[in-house]
């Protein structure tokens, strides 16, 4: 009886013994934090804002001076010269053909706007009605009808091409008259330049009147257009913004010094934007932990 009693009490030592050795592990598992690390690496940091902005071009609308079936000549999206023939209408009495009366890229798509959304008057629109200019382009194409008096194709002139560009207060209040900017169009890495001419505060949203260094053929058919409208592009070693936070001895960051191990570095945000910075302090291929709020470092306000 004893010994049976001595047998049970050994295995419920073991069994409470397994449990604390799973116990320890767990908590050395689930029960500190995970160590979150980056390697701090050479790059560059954009800061700019995603926005739609609506396009507005020094253009006019050609009419036809008669109603016939119209034959277009096969210059579309070509800068077409004083006089180039543009079009010939086919009418009962006889065929008209059309020159071109101003030097300018050629288009034969219209989407209504062009009289409203003008550079001449574009610091006067109504921006209560941004969101309603979503310009929707009708076609003109050979071998249709076409009456009197119906748009016939658009004059654009490629040396001139302006932006608005809708912006939170916040963001447009970083910005001056005068300054260069970089426009990113959506899927592209290209940067195309700009100058800020205006910027408009109404009730509930800014606005950022911009004229493009360059103009952009492909836009010619396009109202408005994704865009990051980017401030600055900075260079150097780039981290995560949040990766760095205050303590009594200054800003830093959490780097790692070995297994489980790491210590305060402190560094300086030169410039960055509200998801990465660039600093100075650290050497490219430092390894930072990345979620410094989970460890109690000794960090003041």
């Amino acid at each position: 009886m004893k010994s049976t009693k001595l047998v049970f009490n050994f295995k419920l030592f073991v069994i409470i013994f397994i449990l604390i050795i799973f116990g320890i592990i767990g908590f050395q598992i689930f029960g500190e934090a995970k160590l979150e690390t980056i390697l701090a690496e050479q790059g560059e940091v954009i800061d700019g804002f995603w926005t739609k902005a609506l396009i507005i071009r020094d253009e006019k609308v050609i009419k036809s001076p008669v109603s016939g079936r119209v034959d277009f000549a096969d210059i579309e999206g070509d800068r077409a010269s004083y006089g180039s023939e543009i079009a010939k209408i086919k009418s009962q009495n006889n065929n008209k053909r059309v020159y071109n009366s101003a030097a300018g890229i050629i288009s034969f798509a219209v989407d209504g706007l062009e009289d409203k959304l003008n550079k001449d008057d574009f610091y006067q629109l109504d921006l209560r009605k941004f969101d309603e200019y979503k310009g929707s382009y009708q076609h003109m194409i050979s071998g249709r009808m076409i009456s009197e008096s119906e748009p016939l194709y658009r004059i654009i002139n490629n040396f001139e091409l302006y932006l608005i560009v809708p912006a939170d207060k916040k963001q447009a209040e970083r910005f001056r008259k005068n300054e260069i900017v970089f426009i990113q169009e959506n899927n592209s890495s290209d940067l195309l330049k700009a100058k800020v001419l205006k910027i408009k505060q109404e009730k509930e949203k800014s606005y950022i009147f911009v004229k493009m260094e360059l103009f952009v053929p492909e836009w010619i058919n396009v109202r408005k257009v994704k865009i990051n409208f980017i401030k600055n592009i900075y260079r150097g070693i780039k981290i995560p913004k949040d990766a760095v936070f205050n303590q009594p001895s200054g800003q830093g960051v959490l780097k790692v010094t070995g297994y489980n191990k790491y210590e305060f570095q402190e560094i300086m945000i030169i410039d960055g934007n509200q998801e990465e910075v660039i600093v100075s302090g650290l050497e490219i291929g430092d390894e930072i932990i990345t979620n410094p709020e989970d460890f109690d470092y000794g960090r003041g306000a």
